[in-house]
C-alpha cells in the first residue's frame, strides 16, 4: 500500500519503499502522481529491476482511489532509450519459454499502462526507443518537449519491429503507411513532425514541459473519479478488443527473431559501433 506525506514545501511525497536509482515518484499536486524513470546516466533504459519496480508502483497506483492522473516522464535527456542493449544480447542465449515469460514482463509495461485505472501522461522529455516507444504509445496522451524523439529500434537489432504494442498503437495514430515505413527504416521522428502527425498533443520547451504536463493533469483531475476511468476503460474498449491479442503476436514473433543469428550479431554490431553483416539465419 502506497501512503503519503508532506514535504517541508508543502509538496505531497510517497512513502512507499521505491527504489528511487530506478524511480521517483511524488504527488505534484492533488489527484496528480508523477512517476520518473530514474537512470539517466543510460538514458532510463529499461532493465529488469526497472521493469518489475515500474510495474509494482503501477500496480499500487491502481489503488489509489484518492488519486486521478499520473504522469509518466523520464530523469535527465531520454524519455526512454528502449531496453538494456548489452542485458538484451547476453539474454538471447536463454531457452525460448524463459525468453518468451520475460518478453511478456517487457510488454507487460504498456498493458499495464493502458489497463491502469488512472488516465496517463507521457511527458516526453527526449528520446522515446522501442520499448520506450511502446510505453509512450500506450499511454492516453503525449505531451513532448522540444528535444523529444521517437523510434522504433528493434528493426536495427534484428528484432522485429512489433514490440510493446507498437504495432497496435502506431497505425491507429499516423496510419498504415506512415507506421510501416517509420517501423521498417528506423527513421528518427523528430517532435514538430510527432505533433504533425498526431502522435503528440501538444509540443513545449524543454524547461517547460513538465509544468505543462502537470498542469494539464490538474485540469483533468479535477473531475470526477469515476467519470475519468470510465471515460478512458470505454474508449479504449471502443477501439478495438484485440489490444492484449495483438501484444501476444508481438511477442510471440520477438521471441523466434531474438533468437536468430542475426539477432545476435546486429546487437554486437550495436555495441561495437559497426554495421552488423547478415546472414539470414
Amino acid at each position: 500500500m502506497i501512503s503519503s506525506r508532506r514535504s517541508a514545501g508543502g509538496e505531497e511525497r510517497f512513502t512507499m519503499d521505491v527504489d528511487e536509482s530506478l524511480l521517483l515518484v511524488s504527488i505534484p499536486r492533488p489527484g496528480v502522481a508523477l512517476v520518473t524513470l530514474n537512470r539517466p546516466d543510460q538514458l532510463n533504459a529499461l532493465t529488469w529491476p526497472l521493469i518489475d519496480e515500474l510495474l509494482r508502483v503501477l500496480a499500487a497506483l491502481h489503488e489509489r482511489r484518492d488519486l486521478r492522473v499520473v504522469v509518466l516522464t523520464g530523469a535527465g535527456r531520454a524519455f526512454c532509450a528502449g531496453s538494456d542493449v548489452a542485458g538484451a544480447r547476453e539474454r538471447s542465449s536463454i531457452d525460448i519459454p524463459t525468453r518468451y515469460e520475460a518478453q511478456q514482463r517487457t510488454s507487460g509495461l504498456a498493458i499495464a499502462i493502458r489497463e491502469l485505472r488512472h488516465p496517463v501522461i507521457a511527458a516526453v522529455n527526449g528520446p522515446a526507443v522501442g520499448a520506450g516507444l511502446g510505453l509512450a504509445l500506450a499511454a492516453d496522451i503525449r505531451v513532448a518537449g522540444t528535444s523529444a524523439s521517437f523510434r522504433d529500434g528493434a528493426i536495427r537489432m534484428g528484432l522485429s519491429g512489433c514490440e510493446s504494442g507498437i504495432s497496435w498503437h502506431l497505425p491507429r495514430l499516423i496510419g498504415t503507411s506512415n507506421a510501416l515505413e517509420l517501423m521498417l527504416t528506423n527513421r528518427l521522428v523528430p517532435a514538430e513532425e510527432a505533433e504533425r502527425r498526431g502522435m503528440v498533443s501538444a509540443v513545449y520547451a524543454d524547461d517547460q514541459l513538465l509544468d505543462r504536463a502537470i498542469e494539464l493533469a490538474g485540469r483533468i483531475a479535477e473531475f470526477s473519479p469515476f467519470g475519468l476511468t470510465t471515460t478512458k476503460e470505454v474508449f479504449w474498449a471502443n477501439q478495438s478488443d484485440g489490444f492484449r491479442e495483438a501484444v501476444d503476436r508481438e511477442n510471440r514473433s520477438q521471441i523466434l527473431a531474438v533468437n536468430t543469428t542475426d539477432s545476435r550479431e546486429a546487437m554486437t554490431a550495436f555495441l561495437e559501433h559497426r554495421k552488423p553483416e547478415f546472414h539470414g539465419r
